[in-house]
């Protein structure tokens, strides 16, 4: 239905970010103790692809299940058809986006439900130019975060075998974001930072 929207984080931060929640994160000191290496958490998760056996066993960490987590949220299972998920996605949501362009994001999601534009979301403006100043970040009492934190190769291997789909829908939110942010700039005659 229209009137949705949704942002899609990167695969490999999401994944990382999702551990070092577990870890670290004040709001869930709790499962700290649980939670092993990430290299035996990746690990785990891996061996529990295609083995539900496993995925229960994995729920010993008290933490999330990364296997595709994004995907199975907002579309279950991609249809390995791009011009179909394409399709799908664009028919369920006003607006896909990329986390990782949150104030873009958040400006064509702000523009496409009130039809208003924002000073602070056209480029060049003197609102734009001065809107991150105050901006307090919000760090969920964790050290490590998924868009900083160094991963070596065989890290990055295992979170790419249990984000297949995640990959993929990361990739066409980006394609529809595109489109969106055209589309909108276009109606409004405007530039959106």
């Amino acid at each position: 239905p229209k009137r949705t929207y949704t942002m899609i984080r990167n695969p490999r931060d999401h994944v990382i970010s999702q551990y070092f929640h577990c870890a670290e994160s004040k709001e869930h000191y709790y499962t700290a103790k649980f939670m092993p290496s990430l290299d035996e958490w990746l690990e785990a998760w891996v061996l529990a692809l295609d083995n539900e056996t496993k995925a229960e066993e994995n729920e010993k960490f008290k933490c999330y299940d990364p296997r595709n987590k994004q995907t199975s949220f907002v579309y279950r299972h991609l249809a390995n058809d791009e011009k179909k998920d394409l399709e799908t996605l664009d028919k369920r949501f006003e607006v896909i986006a990329p986390f990782e362009r949150m104030d873009t994001s958040i400006c064509v999601i702000f523009i496409q439900f009130s039809g208003r534009v924002p000073d602070e979301c056209v480029c060049a403006s003197e609102r734009e130019k001065n809107r991150n100043r105050n901006r307090k970040l919000v760090d969920h009492g964790v050290k490590h975060h998924g868009s900083s934190f160094v991963t070596t190769a065989e890290q990055d291997g295992m979170i790419a075998k249990i984000t297949t789909e995640d990959v993929m829908l990361h990739k066409y939110t980006n394609q529809l974001f595109e489109k969106k942010l055209k589309e909108t700039e276009e109606v409004y005659g405007i530039t959106v930072c």
